[in-house]
């Protein structure tokens, strides 16, 4: 068989004026021909020479008789296989049905590109280098926004959560915010849809403690012990904190220390004040502190540097999921921490046995360093690598 030739056919233009009035809210239809309807409507046209019946029976002049004296204007024919295209309205439609020459008329079913693409922070991290076949006996817990539950491109099954009075459900999220920092650490692979995150094989528990209602205004260094607490209640190792503020409290830091003695490995974001403060949990000793670089690998001018900048990651134009079951492209330290959670539980999932402070080492003695040589108040220690973690761990041991 011949390849299918598209044609595109324009009508005169007094057709084109009168159809326009009534297309507006048109949509484009198949428009299937009965056996022979448009040689026949051709007529003697054909037998006159003009263009008419190709060798599988279908005439151009004829369908364009069809379709012209139900006033359409523009129409694509695929004479292969007998029908047209058109954009129609409900009277054109009940025009052609009533024709005698169509055998029937169909929407124009809509077909999408099936990809899914990979954010350019999940390749700098290293994350599909180290399989993550072994994370279902590791859990993440993500203290943020919510969760949108139920999202096509996040892990559904086996997601645990808590939300604080007055919040709402923790399965949803009307912020945004908690559903992109998700998405970098678990969205699905190999779904041929959206993104993939750094563990993309469904495997990895989830725990969400929704702390900010939707607005996302503001918590509390209490709120957010309570929080921690949740993420361990529900057995949670790597607990991610995208979020920050400007002065400690004894209390919280005294809990975070004990949290992490306790066996609990806690990220967060180093700050988008863009100058040299500290910032709130992030600058406590027992709590990684994460800078923001862009695609180049270079610091993001919107990330703070101090000396408590312990490790650096991907934040810029980080693409990612969203709520509403949507996909969107943010910025900022907070999508930075993602990145080092979601790697952290990957790494930690193969070397179930270590400490997090043995984790911790990992990924600092291995992070890629950018800047001054060794540890600097821009980077850290470099933009972390999971199989370079990996490998060291497998070197030296827990």
């Amino acid at each position: 068989m011949k390849p299918t030739k598209l044609t595109t056919i324009k009508f005169s233009s007094l057709a084109f004026c009168v159809a326009m009035s009534s297309q507006i809210s048109a949509q484009e239809y198949i428009i299937k021909y009965k056996s022979g309807a448009t040689t026949t409507m051709a007529g003697f046209a054909s037998a006159a020479g003009t263009k008419g019946a190709t060798d599988q029976g279908f005439s151009e002049q004829g369908a364009a008789t069809i379709l012209r004296n139900a006033l359409v204007s523009e129409a694509r024919h695929v004479p292969e296989f007998n029908f047209s295209v058109a954009k129609l309205n409900l009277e054109q439609i009940s025009e052609l049905n009533n024709s005698g020459a169509v055998e029937y008329i169909e929407v124009d079913a809509k077909r999408y590109l099936y990809a899914e693409s990979v954010p350019y922070g999940i390749t700098m991290v290293q994350a599909p280098l180290v399989s993550d076949a072994y994370t279902s006996n590791i859990k993440a817990c993500i203290i943020d926004t919510g969760y949108t539950l139920g999202h096509p491109d996040l892990p559904s099954s086996g997601v645990t959560g808590y939300a604080f009075s007055g919040h709402g459900s923790w399965s949803s999220d009307g912020n945004g915010h908690g559903t992109h920092v998700a998405g970098t650490i678990a969205a699905i692979g190999r779904n041929n849809i959206g993104v993939v995150g750094v563990n993309p094989s469904a495997k990895l528990g989830l725990h969400i403690v929704k702390i900010f209602n939707d607005a996302g205004n503001w918590t509390t260094a209490s709120n957010l012990v309570t929080a921690i607490q949740s993420c361990k209640n529900a057995g949670a190792k790597v607990v991610n904190m995208s979020l920050g503020g400007s002065s400690s409290t004894a209390t919280e830091q005294n809990a975070l220390a004990s949290f992490y003695q306790g066996g609990m490995l806690l990220v967060a974001a180093a700050g988008n004040a863009g100058n040299s403060s500290l910032s709130y949990p992030a600058s406590y000793s027992s709590v990684m502190s994460v800078a923001a670089v862009d695609s180049s690998r270079n610091r993001a001018s919107y990330s703070q540097y101090n000396s408590q900048v312990e490790i650096a990651a991907p934040g810029s134009s980080v693409y990612s999921t969203y709520k509403n079951n949507s996909y969107s492209t943010l910025s900022g330290t907070s999508m930075a921490t993602p990145h080092v959670t979601g790697v952290a539980a990957l790494v930690w999932s193969q070397f179930p046995s270590c400490t997090p402070a043995r984790i911790r080492t990992a990924l600092t003695a291995t992070a890629q360093d950018r800047g001054t040589a060794g540890r600097d108040v821009y980077y850290g220690f470099g933009i972390v690598r999971a199989q370079n973690a990996v490998s060291y761990l497998q070197t030296n041991g827990c």
